[in-house]
């Protein structure tokens, strides 16, 4: 399994150890290895809690360098993967999707006259049959 996590900006630590942490559990558990942006909210949560679980993790990022990163000393950061250069957020997305073979993500930022980024994102995930954990 290898696992494209992601989600709302504005997601709480709260709503992430409620919604994201029983699936990464699962993942850690199965051996996954992780493909994880750099924004903030639902990335960056991600990011901290697997900085001391794995070492199968690949981070994309726009530019030459990540807008973030856990930080490395006493953790297994030093051996992720770190994939940049991308020109655009959706270009990084859509090479996530393309890596990947499951999603995990949460939207609660849609309405019912907007779609939120996550939810364009869990279409196109759909579109490409990647399986929802």
């Amino acid at each position: 399994m290898r696992l494209y996590v992601f989600g709302n900006g504005n997601l709480s630590f709260e709503a992430f150890c409620e919604r994201y942490v029983p699936s990464l559990e699962q993942a850690i558990d199965a051996d996954a290895s992780f493909i994880v942006c750099e924004f903030r909210g639902a990335d960056t949560l991600t990011l901290e809690w697997l900085k001391t679980r794995t070492n199968d993790v690949e981070v994309l990022h726009v530019g030459e360098r990540p807008r973030y990163l856990p930080d490395r000393y006493r953790t297994r950061v030093s051996s992720w993967t770190i994939s940049g250069g991308f020109a655009s957020d959706n270009e990084r997305d859509e090479a996530a999707l393309e890596r990947c073979t499951h999603v995990l993500a949460h939207d609660f930022n849609s309405k019912p006259d907007r779609a939120s980024g996550t939810a364009k994102l869990l279409a196109r995930a759909d579109e490409l049959g990647r399986a929802r954990c």
